[in-house]
């Protein structure tokens, strides 16, 4: 039953009539719960003692990081599938992740940068988990650029399929270049075995504002993918139309 169901993702016509019906409701759902998470972080939800109002970036930031990550991981996903099963939608799932990947990493990057300045006194330094982010976003758009620009289309979706699979070691090094080198980026509080460092009265917005960011972005991959999908049968319709095509 459930390998019936995955198919079915992966089938063009069935993916039009459930993502048409899913897209607004998920969209709904997501501004809901991020407005929930951000009005209790920005409002209700006392000042760090430490870095005082400016801490509540992190309501923002931190998803966003965290989906980042995500994202590149699920192209990388996708990019296996078609590889490997050659489930055409499943490239198109890919470039939309990588879109979407890429507008969250430089979102990313530039909440960061508005964190840092008032924390580090600058607005950029080349920090491991800055620098290897920065990396993920050249990825990000390298892969997105080379499948939609280059032909033939073959060629496109192997050399950007080798982008996207060897780009993936770029992931443990965002995760963990905290702990392996000197960075003035603080270490994990969420992501960690042990009891996370933030009390629960902060703890609980990022929660909620996480939990609304994946939706979004889920939703917006979904998006991205119709859109392609439809450019993509609109362009086909235009060879078989076009006089040089008959």
């Amino acid at each position: 039953m459930w390998l019936l169901a995955f198919k079915k993702i992966f089938v063009k016509r069935e993916f039009m009539m459930w993502s048409q019906l899913i897209i607004w409701p998920l969209y709904s759902l997501a501004f809901s719960i991020i407005m929930f998470g951000s009005y209790h972080g920005l409002y209700m939800t006392p000042a760090d003692v430490t870095q005082g109002e400016v801490f509540r970036i992190i309501y923002i930031h931190v998803p966003m990081a965290a989906l980042s990550m995500a994202l590149y991981l699920g192209m990388c996903f996708f990019v296996l599938l078609e590889r490997g099963w050659h489930l055409k939608m499943a490239d198109q799932y890919a470039l939309a992740c990588a879109i979407v990947g890429s507008t969250i990493t430089l979102l990313t990057i530039i909440t960061g940068s508005i964190w840092a300045k008032p924390t580090w006194g600058t607005w950029w330094i080349w920090d491991a988990r800055l620098t290897s982010e920065v990396i993920l976003l050249v990825l990000f758009v390298s892969y997105w650029v080379i499948r939609a620009g280059i032909q033939p289309d073959v060629m496109a979706k192997e050399v950007s399929s080798y982008i996207a699979l060897l780009g993936a070691i770029n992931i443990p090094f965002i995760h963990y270049s905290v702990q392996w080198w000197y960075t003035l980026h603080q270490g994990p509080t969420i992501l960690q075995f042990a009891k996370p460092k933030m009390p629960w009265i902060m703890l609980y917005p990022l929660i909620c504002t996480g939990i609304g960011c994946i939706l979004l972005c889920i939703g917006l991959v979904i998006h991205t993918a119709i859109v392609l999908v439809c450019r993509k049968s609109a362009d086909s319709n235009e060879i078989k139309l076009s006089p040089k095509a008959k």
